[in-house]
């Protein structure tokens, strides 16, 4: 009898080692492979989008400035990106000596909750990642759950092979480490990339792939696009694949990215103006934002001192495109005076006990809709400056 309970207990033992082992086994399964990718290099959005998948407050996100050759700008202006975002800047950098390292790769990389590839040369990087081990080491960290992502060079390594310029006088394919199944071409919208990529998945010489202009990226879960955003209207992510024996690249719709802070749609009112200055040059009091603009126009360009008439002619053929107008204290008045050389201007006016003041003009955007972007992130950071200034009061 006393054996028969020692071995119903050592049967009960082993059954609840067995449930933990199955359950130890299936959150090992459950681990969530994340991947973000975008067309260009990175910037704050990309980096902010990517803060937010490790879903920490105060996230550790390492940068791999391996493509660059651990270009010490790029480093500067990472560190500028965790300034900003608040974030740790953690930098693994490959060109050192273990004299100057304390900590391994693996230790890096392994102990970070996001990994952000930076632009460069895919190929070189690749094969410093093979030498040191470091490819291995990141897939260990996509296994565990580590956030991984990056921009061009940061884009192609983690699929199958992509469209990289990593050789001299030609684009070429370049093979990636394989974490995702599909084939890859960042800055899509450069005309050269995009039919060569067309080229090879049409040849058969690269699978089926996603595609990202710049500004644009996708997000990947366990192996599948999950979401594609973007950080402008004319930045787009595509899935290129051969149909009927044709090439067919399928626009996929895209959530627009927008700083933290940054004004919900229906919390501004947007005037609809389409008129040239030329139309509009009988508005010349300050109380309204529009009226403004055009008091601003006509007397710090218009009534210049020797103007010439082709000059003045330009200015006069400005289009006014649009007003964004908060709480009735801050506008943004959007025109075409740089369209030819980076996109739209944004003339900010603050209001001031009824007139509305001139806090100078800025790029806003190279579309109206980016134009729009700018103002939503720019309102409150502007009240908040004017209101520090006693100038304005």
């Amino acid at each position: 009898m006393k054996q028969q309970t020692i071995s119903t207990l050592l049967f009960l033992v082993f059954l609840v080692a067995g449930i933990d082992s199955i359950r130890a086994q299936n959150t090992t399964n459950n681990t969530e492979e994340t991947i973000f990718v975008f067309g260009g290099d990175i910037n704050l959005k990309f980096v902010q989008y990517v803060a937010d998948l490790t879903k920490k407050e105060s996230p550790k996100i390492c940068y791999l400035p391996t493509a660059s050759a651990d270009n010490q700008n790029n480093i500067k202006y990472w560190k500028n990106i965790c300034n900003t975002l608040e974030i740790e800047p953690i930098v693994l950098k490959v060109w050192v000596s273990s004299s100057e390292k304390n900590q391994s790769f693996e230790e890096i990389l392994l102990s970070s909750d996001a990994i952000v590839v930076g632009g460069g040369n895919t190929l070189n990087m690749l094969a410093i990642w093979k030498a040191q081990g470091i490819d291995t080491i990141l897939k260990t960290a996509l296994k565990k759950g580590i956030v991984l992502a990056g921009g061009s060079a940061g884009s192609i390594c983690w699929f199958q092979n992509g469209i990289s310029d990593s050789r001299p006088t030609h684009l070429s394919i370049v093979e990636g480490l394989g974490f995702l199944p599909y084939s890859n071409c960042p800055h899509y919208s450069q005309e050269e990339r995009r039919i060569l990529f067309f080229q090879m998945i049409k040849k058969n010489k690269m699978a089926s792939g996603y595609a990202s202009d710049e500004l644009a990226g996708i997000l990947f879960k366990n192996g599948k696009a999950v979401e594609f955003v973007s950080q402008s209207d004319i930045h787009n992510s595509y899935f290129v694949s051969v149909e009927n024996g044709e090439i067919k690249s399928t626009k996929m719709e895209s959530t627009i990215l927008l700083r933290k802070n940054a004004l919900l749609e229906g919390t501004f009112t947007t005037l609809l103006i389409n008129k040239k200055i030329s139309d509009l040059l009988n508005l010349n009091d300050k109380t309204e934002p529009l009226n403004a603009y055009v008091f601003e126009i006509k007397t710090t360009q218009l009534n210049k001192d020797n103007i010439s008439e082709s000059e003045r002619n330009k200015i006069l053929n400005i289009d006014v495109e649009k007003v964004f107008v908060y709480k009735n204290k801050i506008a943004g008045v959007v025109n075409d005076a740089y369209l030819n050389s980076f996109g739209y201007g944004m003339w900010y006016f603050y209001n001031c006990n009824g007139t509305w003041i001139s806090m100078g003009e800025d790029i806003g955007g190279a579309t109206v809709f980016e134009s729009e972007i700018t103002f939503r992130e720019k309102a409150e950071i502007l009240i908040k400056s004017a209101e520090e200034k006693s100038i304005w009061h």
